[in-house]
């Protein structure tokens, strides 16, 4: 995992590569990339280099937020965090799609575990299932899933850009998908909540504008996921 850190404090840059180390398990590497203003950081930087950036907010002369607008001109996809020491900036982060923003004052424990969070978001990301498509196996991100519904004893999937029609049944992809966060919103239908934009009574608004209706069997279940995977972005 390539991961590049910009902070005008050297001895913190080497505190967040420390804590992320401690994170290391056999399923996963860390490359560091350091960086001490915003201005070196944007010098050298361009689409996919890295899979995790991580920001201080409060540099001198281009601060994290206006490197951030820079680099989301060139790659809008890469994991971005933000780190501060307060909790002012928070809403213009939304504006460059940041994954979290985390306060370097706050208790350790809390702290680590959205540092864990972030590396597990970077793999979740990596995930795939096979799908055919005209007699062709391909790979399909499940980031890029939107829901699945069983549509006329077919299973389909519903991505951004396109439908798969699939063979199987809902339960098996319930399960199959289980740690990528996809919720059952009735029986016949499986929602990806990362790819939510808000939910309102009974509707569930995707990112692409659709709306989706929820049983109220399964209404609770899938506000608070979505819930909770929105305050984990920002706790």
């Amino acid at each position: 995992m390539r991961i590049a850190i910009c902070d005008d404090e050297r001895t913190y840059i080497k505190k967040i590569e420390n804590d992320i180390n401690s994170l290391k398990t056999h399923e996963n590497e860390f490359e560091f990339s350091e960086f001490e203003s915003g201005e070196a950081f944007i010098s050298g930087f361009s689409k996919d280099k890295y899979d995790l950036i991580i920001l201080d907010i409060e540099m001198n002369d281009l601060n994290g937020l206006q490197t951030a607008e820079f680099l989301r001109q060139i790659d809008k996809n890469v994991i971005l965090i933000f780190m501060t020491s307060y909790d002012k900036f928070v809403y213009q982060g939304y504006e460059v799609n940041a994954f979290r923003y985390i306060l370097k004052n706050q208790p350790e424990p809390i702290y680590l575990k959205q540092l864990s969070d972030t590396i597990q978001e970077y793999y979740r990301n990596k995930k795939y299932i096979k799908v055919v498509d005209n007699d062709i196996e391909k790979e399909l991100l499940t980031v890029d899933i939107l829901y699945i519904e069983v549509y006329s004893h077919q299973i389909v999937i519903h991505t951004f850009n396109k439908e798969y029609y699939q063979k199987g049944k809902l339960s098996d992809y319930e399960k199959m998908l289980e740690e990528c966060l996809f919720v059952r919103s009735d029986k016949s239908v499986l929602i990806n909540i990362t790819n939510i934009d808000y939910i309102k009574k009974n509707q569930v608004f995707m990112k692409n504008g659709k709306i989706l209706y929820v049983s109220r069997n399964h209404l609770e279940k899938i506000t608070k996921a979505f819930l909770k995977f929105s305050r984990n972005r920002w706790g």
